[in-house]
């Protein structure tokens, strides 16, 4: 998962958001100068960020474009392993290379989930390969 930044015709892929958005500030100020705020906009439809430099309470030079990353994963047909079909308490877990990623996927799990009523506990960890969230469900079907 990257994200990408476009400005002034060149364009670089950065694996956190945080990495992409000081990327396309620097990238700004090192093209105007002294730089008094930013905007940065966020576009869910498409999933894209707009970063540009703000002088004196208006905005100033080309605006930055950072593309997120396309939706890695889309709700699952299959219950995750683990997972017991009458309907007590159970645990779902869910491993990204950032907490975001594992929070989102997650999210589209939970979004293909109409049967989960409570989400009754959450934890989550970090590992040498990304982070570990565990979600405790109970569901009506």
């Amino acid at each position: 998962m990257s994200y990408r930044v476009e400005y002034n015709g060149g364009d670089i892929e950065l694996t956190t958001l945080d990495a992409a958005i000081d990327n396309a500030k620097n990238a700004i100020a090192a093209d105007i100068g002294p730089i008094s705020g930013w905007t940065v906009e966020h576009d869910e439809t498409i999933n894209d960020w707009f970063v540009q430099g703000v002088l004196d309470g208006n905005r100033v030079g080309a605006t930055a474009v950072i593309s997120g990353p396309e939706p890695v994963s889309t709700p699952a047909a299959a219950p995750p392993a683990g997972e017991e079909p009458d309907g007590w308490v159970r645990r779902v877990s869910f491993t990204g290379g950032t907490a975001a990623d594992a929070f989102a996927t997650a999210s589209n799990w939970l979004a293909g989930r109409a049967s989960v009523l409570t989400v009754s506990d959450v934890s989550w960890q970090s590992t040498p390969i990304g982070y570990h969230l565990r979600l405790y469900v109970t569901d009506g079907s």
